[in-house]
């Protein structure tokens, strides 16, 4: 399964995404209490997001996060590669080493398809598509109260 630091970045992602149709540049604060995640933890989340051109960053009194026109068409799978990598998507559940349809494990063809099946979600979901859901209420970064 994919990291709290990637489910972290993603949802920062997809909040900042959200902002770039009024042209919005978010805090490292803002983003966190969104998220409901740690600022110092976002922060370092935000920086490694901004390193690899996933959202960029603009300092100075009037700066922030953002998400310009070809962040927002990237696919969530980038997000996932950026923070955990994909080994999530062809790692063996039971952590063999050698796992595969002609040596599997005992879960390996259950698990597989669900594991292809979430990674095409990731490879095929785009953080538009997510932030446009947000956007339009369909769906909610923060537990209800």
């Amino acid at each position: 399964m994919i990291s709290k630091s990637c489910k972290y970045a993603i949802r920062a992602t997809v909040f900042i995404a959200s902002k770039a149709k009024e042209k919005i540049k978010v805090g490292v604060r803002e983003i966190a209490e969104e998220i409901e995640a740690p600022e110092a933890f976002t922060g370092k989340i935000l920086q490694t997001l901004n390193k690899n051109k996933i959202v960029t960053s603009l300092k100075g009194p009037y700066g922030g996060f953002y998400c310009d026109e070809r962040q927002q068409d990237l696919p969530i799978i980038d997000v996932v590669s950026t923070i955990d990598g994909t080994n999530v998507f062809t790692d063996c559940v039971f952590g063999l080493h050698q796992c595969s349809d002609d040596h599997p494990c005992p879960m390996h063809f259950e698990y597989s398809k669900t594991r292809d099946q979430m990674y095409a979600t990731f490879r095929n979901t785009t953080v538009r598509s997510l932030a446009d859901n947000l956007t339009a209420g369909i769906s909610f970064l923060k537990n209800p109260k």
